[in-house]
């Protein structure tokens, strides 16, 4: 009996001691952090909003007797949707990266302007701006799958003009042209990763455009005396832009 307790106790406290020396099992890893680098392309879709200022040097004194206005505001506004892509790369919570992004809409608006010199004159200017490009370079802070961002870059647009006069009623002068123009950009938006490699979007970016002078070719008197005729106007525009895009984000293979 006094045998078979010794065995039984020796064989319990061996059995503790192996326990003991077994390895602990590791807890189940945490679920990993969303990674935002590699390449992306995708589409937005929003609205634009923009203020072009004219003005006409050519009239100077002249313009101002007859009381034409120094500066010609026209605010214009229209939807836009278009295409983006871009490479990034991740460090911690950083992420930095370029991106590239076309839209096409017609964002436009027309403003016009009476006074009475020597009868009723009025003045119509419109601007049409049917595509918008940028070129940026991005700055951001992520958190798992949410990703907060700043952007600055060169910024392309192309827009169509036109200038008509009228007085008393008869056409006196109509005319229109077109230019490409490059200026900058900057802008801010968030990101969420909903799924696997998709992406959804939103940001808001200014963009500024400078002052140009646009020739504005044109006929003097349309219909009756067909005076070709050509002036000088000059533009200050900038625009601003929302956009909600969706993107697709290639395997990293950094």
């Amino acid at each position: 009996m006094t045998k078979a307790l010794l065995a039984a106790t020796l064989f319990f406290f061996a059995g503790s001691a192996y326990a003991a020396d077994m390895p602990v099992k590791a807890p189940p890893p945490a679920y990993p952090a969303y990674d935002w680098g590699g390449m992306y392309i995708g589409g937005v879709i929003g609205g634009a909003w923009g203020e072009t200022d004219s003005s006409d040097p050519n009239f100077g004194i002249l313009g101002t007797r007859v009381g034409v206005p120094v500066v010609q505001p026209t605010f214009s506004s229209g939807f836009i949707g278009g295409v983006e892509g871009g490479l990034r790369y991740q460090l911690g919570k950083l992420v930095v990266g370029t991106e590239a992004d076309i839209t096409w809409g017609s964002v436009n608006g027309t403003s016009t302007t009476n006074w009475v010199p020597l009868g009723v004159l009025s003045r119509s200017i419109s601007a049409d701006t049917n595509w918008i490009a940028t070129s940026t370079s991005s700055i951001g802070i992520a958190h798992d799958r949410w990703l907060i961002y700043t952007k600055a870059g060169v910024a392309y647009a192309h827009t169509n003009y036109t200038d008509n006069w009228v007085g008393g009623g008869l056409p006196l002068f109509t005319g229109a042209d077109s230019e490409n123009r490059v200026g900058w950009t900057v802008g801010a938006g968030v990101e969420w990763a909903i799924w696997n490699n998709w992406s959804v979007k939103a940001e808001y970016d200014y963009l500024d455009f400078g002052n140009r002078t646009v020739a504005i070719n044109g006929t003097v008197l349309p219909g009756t005396v067909n005076f070709p005729a050509s002036f000088g106007m000059e533009n200050a525009q900038h625009i601003n832009q929302f956009k909600a895009g969706l993107n697709w984000h290639l395997p990293n293979f950094w």
